[in-house]
Protein backbone atom coordinates (compact mmCIF):
# COMPACT_ATOMS: atom_id res chain seq x y z
CA UNK A 1 0.00 0.00 0.00
CA UNK A 2 1.74 3.34 -0.93
CA UNK A 3 1.57 6.58 1.44
CA UNK A 4 0.85 9.28 0.65
CA UNK A 5 3.81 11.89 0.95
CA UNK A 6 1.62 13.91 3.65
CA UNK A 7 1.39 10.73 5.85
CA UNK A 8 5.12 10.23 5.29
CA UNK A 9 5.71 14.26 6.56
CA UNK A 10 3.01 13.51 9.92
CA UNK A 11 5.01 10.21 11.05
CA UNK A 12 8.24 11.91 10.40
CA UNK A 13 7.28 15.27 12.52
CA UNK A 14 6.08 12.46 14.98
CA UNK A 15 9.03 10.58 15.36
CA UNK A 16 11.13 13.76 15.73
CA UNK A 17 8.77 14.89 18.22
CA UNK A 18 9.05 11.48 20.66
CA UNK A 19 12.45 11.92 20.38
CA UNK A 20 12.84 15.41 21.65
CA UNK A 21 10.13 14.02 24.43
CA UNK A 22 12.74 11.80 25.37
CA UNK A 23 15.67 14.10 25.55
CA UNK A 24 13.57 16.72 27.69
CA UNK A 25 12.07 13.69 30.08
CA UNK A 26 15.92 12.92 30.40
CA UNK A 27 16.94 16.48 30.81
CA UNK A 28 14.55 17.07 33.69
CA UNK A 29 15.73 13.74 35.60
CA UNK A 30 19.12 14.85 35.69
CA UNK A 31 18.58 18.37 36.42
CA UNK A 32 15.98 17.50 39.38
CA UNK A 33 14.52 21.11 38.94
CA UNK A 34 10.98 20.06 41.43
CA UNK A 35 11.51 18.29 44.37
CA UNK A 36 10.22 14.84 44.31
CA UNK A 37 8.98 15.01 47.26
CA UNK A 38 6.68 18.26 47.43
CA UNK A 39 2.99 17.32 47.10
CA UNK A 40 1.70 19.52 44.33
CA UNK A 41 -1.40 18.27 43.77
CA UNK A 42 -3.79 17.51 47.49
CA UNK A 43 -6.61 15.83 45.25
CA UNK A 44 -6.13 14.05 41.62
CA UNK A 45 -8.66 13.21 39.73
CA UNK A 46 -7.62 10.76 36.55
CA UNK A 47 -11.71 10.27 34.75
CA UNK A 48 -11.66 7.75 31.87
CA UNK A 49 -15.21 7.53 29.62
CA UNK A 50 -16.69 7.36 26.18
CA UNK A 51 -17.06 10.53 24.47
CA UNK A 52 -20.83 11.12 25.08
CA UNK A 53 -21.25 9.87 28.20
CA UNK A 54 -21.57 12.48 30.28
CA UNK A 55 -18.02 13.14 31.24
CA UNK A 56 -17.83 16.61 31.07
CA UNK A 57 -20.74 17.30 32.85
CA UNK A 58 -19.53 15.41 35.44
CA UNK A 59 -16.20 16.62 35.60
CA UNK A 60 -17.38 20.18 35.53
CA UNK A 61 -19.86 19.04 38.61
CA UNK A 62 -16.81 17.68 40.04
CA UNK A 63 -14.64 20.90 40.16
CA UNK A 64 -17.34 23.08 41.52
CA UNK A 65 -17.20 20.69 44.34
CA UNK A 66 -13.93 21.47 45.79
CA UNK A 67 -12.79 24.48 47.40
CA UNK A 68 -9.57 25.91 45.87
CA UNK A 69 -7.24 26.05 43.34
CA UNK A 70 -8.63 23.82 40.64
CA UNK A 71 -6.89 22.71 37.36
CA UNK A 72 -8.24 20.46 34.67
CA UNK A 73 -6.83 19.10 31.67
CA UNK A 74 -9.24 17.78 28.69
CA UNK A 75 -8.22 14.83 26.55
CA UNK A 76 -4.97 13.76 27.53
CA UNK A 77 -3.05 11.18 25.18
CA UNK A 78 -2.02 8.62 27.16
CA UNK A 79 1.75 7.41 27.92
CA UNK A 80 2.64 11.76 27.27
CA UNK A 81 2.86 14.39 29.72
CA UNK A 82 -0.59 16.08 29.88
CA UNK A 83 0.80 19.24 30.46
CA UNK A 84 3.24 19.46 27.46
CA UNK A 85 0.99 17.54 25.47
CA UNK A 86 -1.10 20.52 26.11
CA UNK A 87 1.26 23.56 25.43
CA UNK A 88 2.28 22.11 22.35
CA UNK A 89 -1.38 21.89 21.03
CA UNK A 90 -1.32 25.38 21.51
CA UNK A 91 1.59 27.03 20.43
CA UNK A 92 2.51 24.46 17.39
CA UNK A 93 -0.94 23.61 15.99
CA UNK A 94 -2.43 26.79 17.61
CA UNK A 95 -5.53 25.55 19.34
CA UNK A 96 -5.61 27.78 22.09
CA UNK A 97 -8.51 27.47 24.58
CA UNK A 98 -11.49 29.71 25.01
CA UNK A 99 -10.63 32.40 27.43
CA UNK A 100 -14.07 32.33 29.06
CA UNK A 101 -13.29 28.56 30.35
CA UNK A 102 -12.49 27.96 33.44
CA UNK A 103 -9.63 25.66 33.07
CA UNK A 104 -8.05 28.57 30.92
CA UNK A 105 -4.23 29.11 31.49
CA UNK A 106 -2.20 30.82 29.30
CA UNK A 107 0.55 28.87 27.09
CA UNK A 108 3.45 30.14 29.53
CA UNK A 109 1.31 28.66 32.43
CA UNK A 110 1.10 25.11 30.67
CA UNK A 111 5.33 25.83 29.57
CA UNK A 112 6.21 25.86 33.54
CA UNK A 113 4.27 22.79 34.54
CA UNK A 114 5.44 20.48 31.25
CA UNK A 115 8.92 21.55 33.19
CA UNK A 116 8.37 20.77 36.19
CA UNK A 117 7.79 24.01 38.11
CA UNK A 118 4.51 23.03 39.06
CA UNK A 119 1.80 25.12 41.20
CA UNK A 120 0.31 24.02 43.92
CA UNK A 121 -3.35 22.66 43.40
CA UNK A 122 -6.42 21.62 45.75
CA UNK A 123 -7.30 19.59 42.66
CA UNK A 124 -5.90 18.06 39.66
CA UNK A 125 -8.77 16.71 37.08
CA UNK A 126 -7.30 15.31 33.67
CA UNK A 127 -9.69 13.34 31.69
CA UNK A 128 -8.93 10.08 28.80
CA UNK A 129 -11.48 9.95 26.37
CA UNK A 130 -12.48 6.67 23.76
CA UNK A 131 -8.65 5.03 25.63
CA UNK A 132 -8.05 1.63 25.86
CA UNK A 133 -8.01 1.59 30.03
CA UNK A 134 -4.73 -1.16 29.20
CA UNK A 135 -2.77 1.80 26.93
CA UNK A 136 -3.71 4.54 29.56
CA UNK A 137 -2.68 2.39 32.84
CA UNK A 138 0.66 1.00 31.64
CA UNK A 139 3.68 0.87 33.55
CA UNK A 140 5.67 3.06 31.25
CA UNK A 141 3.29 5.97 32.15
CA UNK A 142 2.95 5.44 35.96
CA UNK A 143 7.51 5.53 36.44
CA UNK A 144 6.61 9.15 35.15
CA UNK A 145 4.05 10.00 36.82
CA UNK A 146 5.77 12.60 39.00
CA UNK A 147 7.77 14.07 36.37
CA UNK A 148 4.52 14.17 34.57
CA UNK A 149 2.11 15.46 37.15
CA UNK A 150 3.81 16.51 40.11
CA UNK A 151 3.24 14.47 43.54
CA UNK A 152 -0.26 13.49 44.67
CA UNK A 153 -1.32 13.43 48.21
CA UNK A 154 -4.43 11.77 47.04
CA UNK A 155 -5.17 9.82 43.83
CA UNK A 156 -8.89 9.01 42.11
CA UNK A 157 -9.28 7.14 39.09
CA UNK A 158 -13.10 7.51 38.00
CA UNK A 159 -14.70 6.05 34.84
CA UNK A 160 -17.70 7.33 33.66
CA UNK A 161 -19.94 4.84 32.06
CA UNK A 162 -23.84 5.76 30.52
CA UNK A 163 -26.39 2.86 29.05
CA UNK A 164 -25.14 2.12 25.48
CA UNK A 165 -28.69 2.48 24.40
CA UNK A 166 -28.15 6.33 24.70
CA UNK A 167 -24.98 6.50 24.74
CA UNK A 168 -24.49 5.16 21.38
CA UNK A 169 -28.04 6.82 19.83
CA UNK A 170 -25.79 10.17 20.75
CA UNK A 171 -22.55 9.13 19.20
CA UNK A 172 -25.04 8.87 15.95
CA UNK A 173 -26.74 12.62 16.17
CA UNK A 174 -23.30 13.97 16.98
CA UNK A 175 -21.03 15.37 14.47
CA UNK A 176 -17.36 16.05 14.06
CA UNK A 177 -16.03 19.01 15.23
CA UNK A 178 -14.96 20.98 11.36
CA UNK A 179 -11.90 22.31 12.15
CA UNK A 180 -10.78 19.72 13.61
CA UNK A 181 -8.89 16.53 11.97
CA UNK A 182 -11.98 14.68 13.72
CA UNK A 183 -13.09 10.68 13.17
CA UNK A 184 -16.48 9.50 13.19
CA UNK A 185 -18.34 9.47 16.23
CA UNK A 186 -18.68 5.54 15.92
CA UNK A 187 -15.02 5.73 15.78
CA UNK A 188 -12.58 5.14 18.93
CA UNK A 189 -8.56 5.48 19.81
CA UNK A 190 -7.96 2.19 19.18
CA UNK A 191 -6.91 -0.19 16.86
CA UNK A 192 -7.93 -3.22 18.69
CA UNK A 193 -11.79 -2.45 19.87
CA UNK A 194 -14.77 -0.85 18.23
CA UNK A 195 -17.44 1.40 20.09
CA UNK A 196 -18.98 -1.51 21.59
CA UNK A 197 -16.08 -3.80 22.21
CA UNK A 198 -14.54 -0.85 24.12
CA UNK A 199 -17.88 -0.18 26.41
CA UNK A 200 -17.72 -3.78 26.90
CA UNK A 201 -14.00 -3.62 28.20
CA UNK A 202 -15.10 -0.60 30.21
CA UNK A 203 -18.16 -2.17 31.70
CA UNK A 204 -15.86 -5.05 32.81
CA UNK A 205 -13.80 -2.84 34.42
CA UNK A 206 -16.70 -1.05 36.73
CA UNK A 207 -17.40 -4.39 37.75
CA UNK A 208 -13.55 -5.73 38.73
CA UNK A 209 -13.65 -8.44 36.31
CA UNK A 210 -10.80 -6.34 34.97
CA UNK A 211 -8.60 -4.12 37.37
CA UNK A 212 -6.13 -1.74 35.87
CA UNK A 213 -7.39 1.16 38.15
CA UNK A 214 -4.85 1.29 41.15
CA UNK A 215 -6.20 4.54 42.86
CA UNK A 216 -9.48 4.67 44.61
CA UNK A 217 -11.35 3.65 41.41
CA UNK A 218 -14.75 4.75 41.73
CA UNK A 219 -17.34 3.60 38.56
CA UNK A 220 -19.71 6.96 38.11
CA UNK A 221 -23.39 6.47 36.29
CA UNK A 222 -23.64 8.83 34.47
CA UNK A 223 -27.99 7.99 34.57
CA UNK A 224 -28.13 7.52 38.46
CA UNK A 225 -25.81 10.82 38.13
CA UNK A 226 -28.09 13.08 36.39
CA UNK A 227 -31.14 12.08 38.25
CA UNK A 228 -30.67 11.11 41.75
CA UNK A 229 -29.02 13.75 44.62
CA UNK A 230 -28.79 10.95 47.07
CA UNK A 231 -26.18 9.27 44.47
CA UNK A 232 -24.65 12.71 44.06
CA UNK A 233 -24.01 12.90 47.79
CA UNK A 234 -22.70 9.52 47.54
CA UNK A 235 -20.20 10.51 45.32
CA UNK A 236 -19.08 13.82 47.06
CA UNK A 237 -18.54 11.78 50.09
CA UNK A 238 -16.38 9.23 48.30
CA UNK A 239 -14.11 11.97 46.61
CA UNK A 240 -13.99 13.64 50.28
CA UNK A 241 -15.12 16.76 48.65
CA UNK A 242 -17.88 19.06 50.44
CA UNK A 243 -21.09 18.37 48.52
CA UNK A 244 -23.00 21.72 47.24
CA UNK A 245 -24.51 20.42 44.04
CA UNK A 246 -23.54 23.60 41.80
CA UNK A 247 -22.77 22.64 37.99
CA UNK A 248 -25.19 19.97 38.00
CA UNK A 249 -27.53 22.39 35.12
CA UNK A 250 -24.13 22.97 33.80
CA UNK A 251 -23.78 22.92 30.06
CA UNK A 252 -20.32 22.09 29.33
CA UNK A 253 -18.69 24.11 26.85
CA UNK A 254 -15.99 21.62 26.37
CA UNK A 255 -17.85 18.82 25.89
CA UNK A 256 -20.07 20.61 23.08
CA UNK A 257 -23.07 20.35 25.15
CA UNK A 258 -25.97 18.06 24.34
CA UNK A 259 -25.57 16.04 20.55
CA UNK A 260 -29.39 16.56 20.49
CA UNK A 261 -30.10 19.85 22.63
CA UNK A 262 -26.91 21.93 22.20
CA UNK A 263 -26.98 24.09 24.84
CA UNK A 264 -30.77 24.77 25.28
CA UNK A 265 -30.94 23.92 28.55
CA UNK A 266 -27.85 25.97 30.02
CA UNK A 267 -29.27 26.59 33.09
CA UNK A 268 -31.66 24.01 33.18
CA UNK A 269 -29.46 20.55 32.26
CA UNK A 270 -32.01 18.50 34.79
CA UNK A 271 -35.01 19.22 31.65
CA UNK A 272 -33.21 16.93 29.31
CA UNK A 273 -34.23 13.82 28.44
CA UNK A 274 -31.36 11.98 28.69
CA UNK A 275 -32.91 8.54 29.07
CA UNK A 276 -34.98 8.49 26.10
CA UNK A 277 -32.41 9.00 22.82
CA UNK A 278 -32.13 5.78 22.07
CA UNK A 279 -35.77 5.91 20.66
CA UNK A 280 -35.07 8.12 17.73
CA UNK A 281 -32.58 5.24 16.76
CA UNK A 282 -34.44 2.15 17.12
CA UNK A 283 -35.05 1.56 13.64
CA UNK A 284 -32.00 2.90 12.32
CA UNK A 285 -29.26 -0.30 10.36
CA UNK A 286 -26.29 1.29 11.56
CA UNK A 287 -27.55 1.83 15.86
CA UNK A 288 -28.98 -1.93 15.17
CA UNK A 289 -25.56 -3.27 14.36
CA UNK A 290 -23.96 -2.10 17.44
CA UNK A 291 -25.64 -3.76 19.78
CA UNK A 292 -24.66 -7.27 18.02
CA UNK A 293 -21.37 -7.43 19.86
CA UNK A 294 -20.97 -9.70 22.80
CA UNK A 295 -21.64 -8.47 26.08
CA UNK A 296 -23.32 -5.17 24.89
CA UNK A 297 -26.77 -6.50 26.87
CA UNK A 298 -25.67 -8.86 29.25
CA UNK A 299 -23.13 -5.92 31.17
CA UNK A 300 -26.25 -3.33 30.10
CA UNK A 301 -28.12 -5.38 32.30
CA UNK A 302 -25.60 -5.23 35.08
CA UNK A 303 -25.18 -1.86 35.21
CA UNK A 304 -27.99 -0.07 34.50
CA UNK A 305 -30.76 -2.67 35.06
CA UNK A 306 -33.68 -3.14 32.75
CA UNK A 307 -34.77 -0.32 30.14
CA UNK A 308 -38.09 -0.79 29.23
CA UNK A 309 -38.49 -1.16 25.43
CA UNK A 310 -34.67 -2.11 24.73
CA UNK A 311 -35.66 -5.35 24.48
CA UNK A 312 -36.51 -4.92 20.72
CA UNK A 313 -33.06 -4.22 19.35
CA UNK A 314 -31.99 -7.82 20.33
CA UNK A 315 -35.01 -9.39 19.09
Amino acid sequence: MEISKKRVSYLLKRVNQKVSHVFEDYARVVSKNSDPHAVVNRKEIRVLGLRRSGNHAIINWIAKQVQGEVMFINHVKPLENPYRDQYESQVILGRKLDESLWNYREPNWWKSEKEGDFSVKDCLLYSYEDQEIEKVTKASFERKHDLYLGKSDKRFDIIVMRDPFNLFASRLQSKPREDRPNFSMLEVYSRRYSLPELWVSYAKECLDETSFLKNNKLFVNYNKWFFDIDYRKELSAQLQVKFTDDGLNDISVSGRGSSFDGDKYAGEAHKMDVLNRWKLFADNPRYQELFKTDGVREYATQLFGHIPGTEVLFS
